[in-house]
């Protein structure tokens, strides 16, 4: 009888915990958790949940610091080949081939993200971290050794699913040794990289092919790609392993790689290749959205989905992607647009435009890093963004009223407010949307995040380019035709020519700024949970 009390006395703290009939899960901090069954309390059994685990300061350094230069490696990629493409093309032909460089890259990075982010949930961060790395370093490899234009846009393409599975998995490792509340901070250090690869990559490359050729800029990530490895591997060691014994649903990665990759090459060709209007494309949009249809109700009856439904569903995930869908593709859409808009209507000289844009490159890391230390303290990840967003509306909305009495300058001195606006959003989202989920789905939910940022900015900027280039046709007369936006750079226009380019810029920073107040009203809709001190 007095067993009986006492195991009773010790089954009722954990019964507060834990709903009737379910299995409990006790933690340790070094072993795998016991499961007991309430009700029967002798079956005790080792299940395959990973226990939560403490790290030094130390070891937190060194997985951050691998994570960090691996989300360099993916991000560097996506701009350094920028400045050689014209030596690439004079060495290996096929002139038609060479906007494939870049977007055969882009395309499947941003393919690979999701897939990778729910990969890294079901066998652990490390394993596919590590796996990532392989797949990148053996792509530059084959980059650097291409002899032809269609071997160099294969090499690209595998390159890319490296790229895509590091920077899914590296944020997710965030969530592994960090706690939420001081999440924000680290995803401030993340935005960093993103910003300084965007402007650094193309000047690297610049370098690098002018002093060594172009296969340097593949031959570098050999190094960096063996560094990383040496870092992550020893670092990442006592991160959590296969979480699952799960099978991976091939036909869902097949029908969301085809419907993602349509969809995005749809994008690209539209109003490049083809007219909008033209039936090919049409019918490329098509298939991917019956492609993407199938994914969807394939994510509905299988165990673990690549996008779970119930992340759009949910009152912080849902909100959250589309917010950024539209505030990212939006600022994305300032990156590309703004320069333009400074050599075709101001006659700004290109080898200034890259300086007069460095305060909102500059002003992204920075506000990224002061919402996450006001983050850590608060511990609200909602309020900083709220007041930030429509920062960035305003200076768009701003310069679309003062577009005709402005200079570079001050056209660059505004943009400054895009990125200050804009950044906390970045590591606002990413901080909300890991705290919202449950610890086995931390790597999807990251990897969905990174595949809506590009699918915003692809989506966003191709709207972009479709209304100057339809408007420019239809105001501005005595051009030749414009294929894309490199066309309208090349134009001489005369001064009444920029004048009306002005008034076409002038429409398209209005709509950006709608759309980022739009993001804003989206945003408002996140649900506000506390952050919590602990990882679960």
């Amino acid at each position: 009888m007095g067993m009986a009390g006492a195991r009773g006395r010790e089954a009722r703290p954990l019964a507060k915990r834990c709903q009737p009939d379910l299995a409990c899960i006790l933690h340790s901090r070094q072993r795998a958790p016991l499961s007991i069954e309430l009700g029967n309390p002798s079956r005790v059994r080792r299940v395959t949940s990973p226990a939560v685990t403490t790290y030094s300061k130390r070891e937190i350094r060194f997985i951050i610091g691998g994570a960090m230069l691996a989300m360099l490696l993916a991000s560097l990629d996506q701009t350094v080949v920028a400045t050689a493409l014209a030596t690439v093309a004079g060495e290996l032909g096929d002139v038609a081939l060479i906007s494939w460089v870049v977007t055969g890259y882009l395309l499947s990075s941003t393919c690979a993200t999701p897939i990778a982010g729910k990969l890294s949930d079901l066998y652990g961060r490390r394993v596919v971290l590590l796996t990532g790395l392989g797949i990148f370093i053996g792509g530059s490899i084959a980059c650097a050794l291409s002899g032809s234009m269609p071997m160099l846009i294969a090499a690209r393409l595998v390159q890319g699913i490296g790229g895509g599975t590091l920077i899914a998995t590296s944020q997710a490792v965030i969530a592994d040794v960090i706690v939420p509340r001081e999440r924000g901070r680290y995803s401030g250090y993340f935005a960093m990289v993103f910003a300084s690869s965007a402007v650094a990559g193309p000047v690297l490359g610049g370098i690098l092919t002018h002093h060594f050729g172009w296969p340097s800029i593949f031959w570098i990530n050999i190094p960096l790609g063996l560094l990383a490895i040496g870092v992550i591997a020893p670092a990442l060691r006592r991160l959590p392993g296969r979480r699952h014994d799960a099978s991976i649903d091939y036909l869902g990665v097949t029908l969301f790689s085809f419907s993602a990759a349509a969809l995005l090459l749809g994008l690209s060709w539209g109003g490049v290749r083809y007219e909008w209007s033209d039936g090919r494309l049409l019918a490329i949009f098509a298939l991917a959205g019956v492609a993407g249809a199938a994914f969807l109700r394939r994510q509905t009856r299988v165990a673990h989905p690549i996008l779970p439904p119930k992340f759009f569903s949910d009152p912080v995930v849902g909100p959250a992607l589309s917010a950024v869908f539209l505030v990212y593709g939006t600022y994305l859409l300032t990156i590309v647009m703004a320069p333009v808009f400074m050599q075709v209507a101001l006659g700004v000289p290109v080898d200034q435009v890259g300086v007069l844009m460095i305060p909102m490159t500059i002003g992204t890391p920075l506000g990224a890093g002061l919402n996450g230390r006001l983050t850590r303290r608060s511990g609200r990840y909602k309020v900083i963004p709220l007041i930030t967003i429509p920062i960035a509306a305003g200076g768009l909305a701003l310069l679309a009223l003062r577009i005709h009495s402005l200079g570079a300058t001050e056209v660059s001195l505004i943009l400054l407010s895009m990125g200050l606006g804009a950044g906390p959003l970045f590591s606002s989202s990413t901080v909300a949307v890991q705290n919202a989920v449950e610890r086995a789905d931390l790597g999807a939910v990251t990897g969905s995040m990174a595949f809506v940022r590009a699918l915003g900015g692809a989506v966003i900027v191709a709207c972009a380019s479709a209304l100057v280039l339809g408007l420019t046709t239809k105001w501005v007369h005595g051009l030749g035709a414009l294929g894309n936006l490199e066309d309208l750079v090349r134009q001489r226009l005369s001064e009444d020519q920029r004048q009306t380019m002005v008034d076409i810029f002038q429409v398209l920073f209005a709509a950006a700024s709608g759309a980022i107040a739009l993001g804003w009203l989206i945003f408002t809709r996140v649900a506000e949970r506390p952050l919590r001190d602990r990882r679960d």
